[in-house]
């Protein structure tokens, strides 16, 4: 996903083809979810299930010469050695202990630039339209953040800084035909901030350091994002490198 365009787009139209509307949006690397009313819930899973295939077989699966076709021969039966015994314990010692390091690393990027939309209609499809076009000029999408307010929505997403342009143009030109009282918005002047680690899953309080962190230092955070084992959140790029010395210092990094 962190490679490739137009996975939001078929998941996004997948849920508009059903009239699934999306309350809230969010990403990860390997991850993108969305909020739906709990009435809706089955028929969204479903829709995206469809839409991505997933629970089927896949074509020309166990046919010979066919893709997926893999000769699976049962292995034989018997003791387990000593040493496998001891690489398993030890395997599992080393991931117990992962869980134990909360946060392994802060990373900076300042390769990225922010398309914001003000004002988006707040129905099914109107993200859908937005994000193909954006597939369709093969602009990769990472962050984004969706809020609602009063029937409109406020939608932002980040792209690389060498597509920003692109993106802008190809976002207005939709946003235009949806509905043209809409504003969209380009920030080019932004930098990414991540804090992660495996233990996150299991800890509590990431959040809280690293949000009291930056507010010492009086360092405005314009957008978040979370998943199992990673923060990320979106500040000023004048700051980026002192917001990443400020973190390293909260969690010990430095």
């Amino acid at each position: 996903m962190r490679t490739h365009s137009g996975v939001a787009e078929r998941m996004f139209a997948a849920l508009a083809a059903e009239n699934v509307n999306m309350k809230m949006i969010t990403t990860a690397d390997i991850k993108i979810s969305v909020l739906v009313s709990r009435k809706e819930g089955v028929k969204a899973l479903r829709a995206v299930h469809q839409a991505f295939g997933l629970g089927q077989p896949r074509p020309g699966a166990g046919q010979p010469g066919g893709k997926g076709n893999h000769q699976f021969q049962r292995r034989p039966v018997g003791a387990v050695s000593p040493k496998t015994n001891r690489d398993l314990a030890a395997l599992t010692q080393q991931l117990a202990s992962m869980e134990d390091i909360v946060v392994s690393d802060v990373l900076l990027d300042t390769d990225q630039g922010r398309i914001t939309i003000f004002g988006l209609p707040d129905k099914p499809g109107c993200c859908s339209r937005v994000f193909q076009a954006v597939a369709s000029a093969g602009i990769i999408v990472d962050m984004i953040v969706q809020n609602l307010s009063l029937g409109r929505t406020e939608l932002s997403f980040s792209v690389p800084q060498a597509d920003l342009d692109r993106a802008l143009k190809v976002t207005r030109e939709v946003v235009a035909v949806l509905d043209p009282t809409t504003r969209v918005a380009a920030d080019a002047d932004i930098a990414r901030l991540f804090v992660h680690g495996v233990g996150m899953r299991t800890h509590t309080g990431v959040a809280r350091r690293m949000f009291g962190a930056l507010a010492e230092r009086g360092i405005n955070i314009s957008m978040i994002n979370t998943s199992e084992v990673r923060i990320s959140v979106v500040v000023d790029r004048a700051r980026g490198e002192e917001a990443l010395v400020c973190l390293k210092e909260a969690f010990n990094l430095v």
